[in-house]
This record gives C-alpha cells, sequence and structure tokens, in this order.
C-alpha cells in the first residue's frame, strides 16, 4: 500500500511539473506592460512599457518632463527619442502621458496620487 501511494504521489508531481513547463507564457514574457515604477523627484508614478526596457522608458519619461517643464506653453505632443508622446487625459489630481513608437508604447501618471 505504501508503494502504491508513492507511485501516486510521484505521478501527480510529475503532471504538475509537466503541466506549469508547457503552460502559456504570462503577459508579460508575451509583449505585455511591466512596471519600471515611479520617479518621485518629477511627481511622476506608474510608468508602465511595453517592448521598451525600464531605463529607456525612464529616459523617456524625463526627457518628455524636461521638455514641458522648458516650454510650458508647448501642446503636449511631442517626439522624444523617436517615440511621439501625447497627454492622453487630465484631471484635478494630474495626468496621463503616452509615448509610442512602432507598438512599443510607454505611459505614466504626473502630479499626486
Amino acid at each position: 500500500m505504501r508503494l502504491r501511494s508513492k507511485v501516486l504521489g510521484l505521478a501527480a508531481l510529475l503532471a504538475i511539473v509537466a503541466v506549469t513547463a508547457f503552460a502559456p507564457a504570462t503577459a508579460t514574457s508575451q509583449g505585455g506592460f511591466h512596471s519600471c515604477g515611479d520617479m518621485p523627484r518629477y511627481y511622476t508614478q506608474n510608468i508602465e512599457a511595453k517592448g521598451v526596457e525600464c531605463p529607456k522608458a525612464k529616459r523617456v519619461v524625463l526627457r518628455y518632463a524636461r521638455i514641458t517643464i522648458d516650454n510650458l506653453q508647448h501642446d503636449w505632443s511631442v517626439t522624444v527619442l523617436g517615440f511621439k508622446c501625447d497627454l492622453v487625459k487630465k484631471d484635478y489630481y494630474g495626468d496621463s502621458h503616452r509615448c509610442t513608437d512602432n507598438g512599443r508604447v510607454i505611459r505614466w501618471r504626473r502630479g499626486t496620487h
């Protein structure tokens, strides 16, 4: 009886390993958005990127912030490091922005939480 229990337990373990090994990839590895954190110094939160590494995404966000700070009368639509960046939404607490380039996307929020 003990041998049978061990064999069944081993078979169940192997089945679990096989299912997880061949399961579909997660959204992040399939090109979904991944979090790049915040940049509190620039009142920037929830930086997310799709198809872009976080260091590059943060460079784009930083350059965009500097452009908009230098020219407060801009039209909110600028090109930064090859990305077309736009203001997406304004509300009482801040604004949301998005930069795109051939399917690559960076999005974030500026202002207060």
